[in-house]
């Protein structure tokens, strides 16, 4: 039975924590707390990916991420990371995509572990912030620099970045593409670089149009442009490269058709190294255009 001075420390102390509750729920970030079987104690907040928060009476406490998160696989990575802050005790944090209702949010997820006073783990407070805005103008920011701004083709400096990131052992066989604008030269000296930078973007235009989805196109810079064509035998490319010189006739500037030299190597297999195939590619493009300087009315 407590005294009257006991009762009243803690009546105190109830209102201080429900205030401390309500200070909590004011801050924009969401802070919850998880007990060593990685099970919901609190959390400030409840974020619209979650299953059932939606309802009024819908509690979070004795929940784990797997029973409450629609995205299964940021579920999975939740509980990988609190598992692995319970055996190592070592904070963490990441940030996790959600796609959801056509939605594209970012989240941040900052955890540590909780001690108790003798020093064992019991349990993990973590932080989640909304970072969607900032990983938004980040994703657009590495775009632009990834860009050509003329043609709206990817530029040469993102090929080898591409080359490491992206090139996948699935994608074989693949077609590299070497092309060139014939005669820019002669159009810039004749009627300016403006012109001229319309014919690139002209031919840009043609490669989107008659190029499957799954083209990777570089403006390499000037003149010069580079395909990569995923799963295409070199008989495939070339049907696709007699569609884009069939094309070419109808688009005209100053009474002077779209002219583009091609060359192609297809890559069977990783075994071959992909810059030796760009250089293959780049030789069989400088005989195409020479058999045309050769028989220029063919």
């Amino acid at each position: 039975m407590y005294s009257g001075d006991e009762g009243h420390s803690m009546e105190l102390m109830k209102i201080d924590y429900d205030l401390f509750k309500r200070i909590l729920k004011e801050i924009p970030s969401n802070i919850f707390f998880k007990d060593a079987e990685c099970r919901y104690v609190f959390s400030t907040h409840y974020w619209r990916h979650l299953k059932g928060a939606e309802d009024p009476s819908w509690d979070i406490a004795g929940k784990t991420d797997l029973e409450i998160r629609k995205d299964k696989d940021n579920a999975m990575l939740a509980m990988e990371q609190d598992r692995e802050i319970m055996r190592t005790g070592k904070g963490t944090s990441y940030v996790i995509e959600i796609d959801q209702d056509g939605v594209t949010e970012f989240l941040e997820l900052i955890k540590n572990p909780v001690r108790s006073n003798d020093g064992n783990i019991i349990g993990i407070v973590g932080l989640i912030n909304d970072v969607s805005e900032k990983m938004m103008l980040e994703k657009k920011l590495d775009r632009y620099a990834h860009i050509d701004l003329m043609t709206g083709l990817y530029n040469r400096d993102y090929l080898d970045e591409w080359i490491a990131n992206s090139m996948k052992s699935d994608m074989y066989p693949l077609c590299v593409i070497s092309a060139d604008y014939d005669g820019l030269k002669n159009i810039n000296a004749s009627y300016g670089n403006v012109v001229g930078d319309e014919f690139l973007r002209l031919t840009a235009s043609l490669f989107r149009t008659e190029l499957p989805e799954k083209a990777v196109m570089f403006r390499m810079g000037g003149d010069e442009f580079l395909v990569i064509l995923p799963n295409t035998t070199q008989d495939e490319c070339k049907k696709y490269i007699d569609c884009i010189n069939e094309a070419s006739r109808s688009l005209v500037l100053k009474g002077k058709s779209v002219s583009v030299s091609f060359g192609v190597c297809e890559v069977t297999s990783p075994s071959l190294s992909f810059m030796h195939a760009m250089e293959i590619a780049d030789k069989r493009m400088y005989m195409d255009k020479d058999t045309k300087r050769a028989n220029p009315n063919s």
